[in-house]
């Protein structure tokens, strides 16, 4: 199928008078991340099932148009795994598309992998290979090329038909409402803010420092995120974590001993005498990390949720791993030390039929 590559403002402006009234259009986003913070964007994609075109975003200013077809309730936005093209809509233009339905999403409440590849279910669904070369690609570099543009725009020519037939399927087993439940929790989970005062939670192994130790890495963590939002690093190529969680522990007192830790040369030269400074501060006192496994019934509860997964699995034709997950279990136990917190996912939603009764069990054992 033929495209349209935009390339100025005049362009886009016109493509979208064509698309303002579909009732879904198909996304994606091509963008180099390597070293950096934020992705970059390099071209997007987009296709109504009748206009297909390929925008330059290096080469447009004017979006007024497009945001307010991104915006517009009224129209679908089908994506395939959109986590990271959500993070390139906030970055660039301020929004997310509303309202999304992810193909991934969909598939995997047919019983495929969560993380199943576009190609494989092109293949699966449609019986079409895809070119998969130009995966590694720079999408940064102009002129793009001619197998670049034919291997982007595949991206949502397949998408319509793809979830045309995984909607269908959803339909016929009433699953369709669930999976777009799970692409919108979806969504709200990448659109959460980090604030950098939390960084140090993400820190791996964190739970093991206590007192000054835990306070010192909480203001590294801290200073380490500003830095790289401010100037687009990321993070581990600021300083790596571990390492971090190394000075913070051992809180060393000159370059050297910043060296013996495993920071290296230019990252002593660009930062040592800033993080020698902080380590001289008033360090604060921050509440021990709480390890989730920590917790007296973890493993009961983890158990006892993994066995209702399995159950449940055979009940409904659903995938395990869709029921339930880590992040889920622990997410479960942390609201079981504080209720007052908002309900964990597995008791909001299309989970809630499936697990409140497990849940009481839990709850009474």
């Amino acid at each position: 199928m033929s495209y349209q590559l935009i390339i100025n403002d005049d362009q886009l402006a016109d493509y979208c008078s064509k698309i303002e009234n579909s009732s879904a259009i198909a996304l994606d986003t091509e963008f180099i991340r390597t070293q950096t913070f934020y992705p970059h964007l390099g071209l997007l994609q987009i296709f109504d099932g009748e206009h297909a075109a390929l925008i330059d975003p290096i080469a447009i200013n004017d979006w007024k148009d497009f945001l307010i077809i991104l915006s517009n309730p009224k129209i679908e936005k089908y994506f395939h795994s959109c986590s990271e093209d959500i993070e390139v809509f906030l970055h660039y233009f301020g929004i997310v598309p509303t309202p999304i339905i992810d193909s991934q999403i969909l598939a995997s409440f047919l019983d495929n992998p969560l993380s199943c590849g576009y190609a494989n279910l092109v293949k699966k669904y449609l019986e079409i290979e895809l070119d998969k070369s130009e995966t590694r690609t720079d999408w940064l570099k102009r002129p793009l090329t001619e197998r670049q543009c034919e291997y982007a725009i595949n991206d949502v020519l397949y998408l319509f038909p793809l979830i045309n037939i995984l909607k269908s399927q959803l339909s016929a087993n009433n699953y369709l409402q669930a999976a777009y439940q799970e692409c919108q929790m979806a969504v709200m989970r990448k659109c959460e803010v980090m604030d950098p005062k939390d960084a140090y939670l993400n820190i791996k192994n964190n739970w093991q420092l206590k007192g000054k130790s835990l306070g010192r890495l909480y203001k590294l963590a801290n200073w380490r995120y500003k830095l790289a939002k401010e100037q687009d690093i990321a993070l581990n190529f600021v300083i790596h974590e571990e390492v971090l969680f190394k000075v913070a522990r051992y809180s060393p007192t000159s370059l050297a001993e910043l060296n013996k830790l495993g920071m290296k040369g230019k990252e002593i030269r660009l930062y040592g005498q800033t993080i020698l400074a902080i380590l001289s501060e008033s360090i604060p006192d921050i509440p021990p990390v709480f390890k989730v496994s920590s917790y007296p019934n973890y493993k009961y509860i983890s158990d006892k949720l993994k066995e209702a997964a399995r159950e449940l699995a055979k009940q409904t034709g659903l995938n395990p791993d869709l029921l339930i997950s880590r992040r889920l279990i622990n997410q479960y136990v942390k609201w079981q030390t504080n209720k007052n917190d908002d309900k964990p996912e597995i008791l909001i939603g299309w989970r809630k039929a499936l697990f409140e009764k497990y849940c009481f069990d839990i709850d009474d054992a």
